[in-house]
């Protein structure tokens, strides 16, 4: 837990000093103990601590994020396999060898995705901060999984 003082400056933003030293001349803070000064919001021009709904929104939007950074960065790399199958198609070739040759991407892929779509789910439907370390540390396996399958 720290301290903050926190205070509306002069343009009507919430303001958090971490010494009452800092907060300027004039001002009447109001002090809070907190995890940190994100945990403080400014409603209807009233200084309060965030409700736990609150803070686990936040955390489950910031893990959704997190997770849309490590879909794209898995599917990277095989992104050329896509593209060479839409080429092909646009051509009018035939595709066939292309996705046999590919298939072991093409899966991976499909892997990719899916995780995608279940840990969405899984972000969504949490309804503790334990659950949603829970997600990150399968995030984390995931990753590390698929990044050690060389294909």
């Amino acid at each position: 837990m720290m301290r903050v003082w926190a205070f509306i400056d002069s343009e009507g933003k919430l303001c958090c000093a971490l010494f009452p030293e800092a907060v300027p001349q004039g001002v009447e803070p109001t002090v809070f103990d907190v995890d940190s000064p994100d945990d403080l919001v400014l409603d209807n021009g009233e200084i309060r601590l965030k409700t736990t709904e609150e803070k686990l929104s936040e955390a489950k939007a910031n893990l959704l994020a997190e997770l849309k950074t490590l879909t794209a960065s898995l599917l990277a790399p095989t992104d050329y396999v896509v593209l060479k199958i839409a080429e092909a198609t646009e051509l009018g070739q035939d595709t066939t060898e292309l996705k046999q040759y590919y298939a072991d991407k093409l899966n991976q892929r499909q892997q990719i995705r899916q995780f995608n779509h279940e840990t969405e789910d899984a972000i969504s439907e949490a309804t503790s901060f334990e659950e949603l370390e829970q997600v990150r540390q399968n995030m984390l396996s995931f990753a590390s999984q698929m990044r050690s399958v060389e294909l």
